[in-house]
């Protein structure tokens, strides 16, 4: 494969990412699970009905947020790097957006276990993350 055969792939695997952080956003404004709402619904259950009110769980509450804003934060890195050739984001930093994204995710969903029977939005958002991993493992960039 010549220097742009490698640099097509890169730029694939990178849409790829991107993609998979654009899911993870359309997975969240769907049911996620049986008992819950959308993400948004089961943020406004968690934290109480107030921005750091005492709900439920405040800190799954959170976790619910860092998930959404990772993925937004993701989504436009995404964008930006599509864009512009010149737009150069650290590796390091989409690492840490994605990890951040999916260990919050991962948390809140162990540790509502009584139902986990995922619906349309919680499967988006996985195979989000799967795709956003695959992109950000396989890329040029990493």
């Amino acid at each position: 494969m010549g220097r742009k055969g490698a640099a097509r792939s890169a730029v694939n695997l990178s849409t790829v990412r991107t993609i998979g952080f654009a899911l993870v956003v359309i997975g969240f404004l769907m049911p996620l699970a049986r008992n819950f709402g959308s993400g948004f619904e089961r943020i406004n259950t968690l934290m109480g009905g107030r921005a750091f009110g005492a709900g439920e769980n405040t800190f799954m509450g959170l976790l619910m947020i860092a998930v959404i804003v990772t993925a937004i934060i993701g989504l436009v890195i995404g964008i930006l790097t599509m864009m512009s050739k010149k737009t150069r984001i650290s590796p390091a930093a989409g690492w840490v957006v994605l990890l951040i994204c999916i260990a919050s995710g991962l948390i809140v969903f162990f540790s509502n276990m009584d139902s986990p029977a995922l619906r349309a939005g919680g499967i988006l958002i996985l195979i989000g993350w799967i795709a956003a991993l695959a992109g950000q493992a396989l890329s040029k960039s990493r």
